[in-house]
């Protein structure tokens, strides 16, 4: 049984170029002007937001229960009052909305939309990547930094306030190379991250072990749980089966394990994916759209520039795959067993890890929706060999 808490499928949120709101007295269009905007798009959002369709439910109801009171269908005793009961929480989180709406200085309507869009796909644990990972990496230093955690925050809080409740999985990054005790800092990092997302309690972290032959695996884990202050904890970076088997050994078996997502469904990740079957541990693959470059856009046509690419996610995941043998020649005859699926590439690749009882860990910036959709049949077993052979 998977008891990670992690959404089938995780959203590693990077932020457009130059996204966050910028203040500005002249009038100048290019000048982001965020609460604004948000503003004018309050009476629709309300009106598709979660609170209001359960309030129209409970008002819908409560109306047919007076009806057939006043019609003698029912008494009084059997008459179902729940939904009177209900509908002051109801009442209460609209309320709560529409005031969140109107005060944030960090909110711009688009990367809400976006998450909201991800939400509704069933995408309901977000990864902080990008300039937000920054944050996790280096600590809040700066105000910009501060800012980026802070709007990431305020995102997540209207899209738990709309549609479903969403998590926010920080990575901590200890330095396995410092020569210090890398579970140093682990209770500062902590305090750090709950007051940048305006929460007591971390649900879940993903820790980010760098080098699976270097030990103090344990040490960090139990440092972080020490706090009181976190949940689950799962591993990620270059954790391997040692890492995994010596956290298990000590009573402190992770939540999940993530691997890359070229790696997960080949020899490369075998041995891994083998011990967390074994023990019961649920994998993550990650970065499984290589930052945008699983695409039908990228099918048939040369390499992207990579300089271009830079402060992408794209960045890495081009430099990983012209690396390999075959470089982008291969990667063409991955994009090609997964658009003749007819699912569509993003959706096949997404799916084929679906498939595998894994959880797909997708890079994307909030643009837009996403561009793949769940729920579908599974892949038949000629295309997923295809698939997986191409990954080979």
């Amino acid at each position: 049984m998977d008891l990670s808490g992690l959404s089938p499928v995780i959203i590693r949120a990077w932020l457009p170029k130059d996204a966050l709101p910028q203040a500005s007295d002249e009038a100048d269009e290019a000048a982001r002007k965020p609460l604004e905007t948000l503003l004018e798009l309050i009476p629709e959002r309300l009106r598709q937001s979660g609170p209001f369709a359960k309030i129209k439910a409970l008002t819908a109801v409560i109306a047919d229960n007076h009806a057939k009171l006043a019609a003698g269908e029912v008494t009084e005793e059997d008459c179902d009052r729940k939904a009177e009961e209900d509908l002051a929480p109801a009442l209460a989180a609209y309320d709560e909305l529409a005031t969140a709406m109107c005060k944030s200085p960090h909110a711009t309507a688009g990367w809400v939309n976006a998450l909201i869009a991800y939400n509704t796909a069933g995408v309901t644990t977000i990864v902080p990547g990008g300039a937000l990972n920054a944050v996790d990496c280096f600590g809040a230093n700066s105000n910009p930094l501060a800012a980026t955690s802070k709007a990431l925050a305020v995102f997540v809080a209207h899209v738990a306030l709309e549609k479903t409740e969403c998590t926010v999985v920080p990575r901590y990054m200890p330095n396995v190379f410092s020569g210090k005790s890398a579970a140093e800092g682990a209770a500062e990092w902590v305090d750090m991250q709950c007051a940048l997302l305006g929460v007591e309690m971390l649900d879940h972290v993903i820790m980010c072990w760098w080098d699976d032959a270097v030990e103090g695996v344990v040490e960090c884990i139990k440092a972080l749980k020490a706090t009181e202050k976190v949940g689950k904890v799962s591993l990620g970076g270059k954790a391997g089966s040692a890492s995994l088997i010596a956290a298990h050994a000590a009573g402190e078996t992770p939540a999940s394990v993530s691997l890359p997502a070229l790696a997960a469904l080949t020899a490369h990740g075998a041995v891994l994916v083998a011990a967390c079957k074994l023990l019961g541990v649920p994998v993550v693959a990650s970065d499984v759209l290589l930052g945008g470059l699983v695409s039908s856009a990228y099918l048939g046509r040369p390499a992207p520039n990579r300089a271009g690419l830079a402060g992408t996610a794209a960045f890495q995941s081009l430099g990983c795959i012209l690396e390999t043998a075959g470089g982008w020649e291969r990667f063409q005859g991955l994009l090609g067993a997964l658009s003749a699926t007819g699912r569509g590439v993003e959706t096949a690749m997404v799916q084929v890890f679906i498939d595998a009882g894994m959880h797909a860990e997708v890079d994307a910036d909030l643009t837009g929706p996403p561009s793949f959709t769940l729920g579908g049949a599974a892949l038949s077993a000629e295309h997923t060999a295809a698939i997986i052979a191409a990954m080979v």
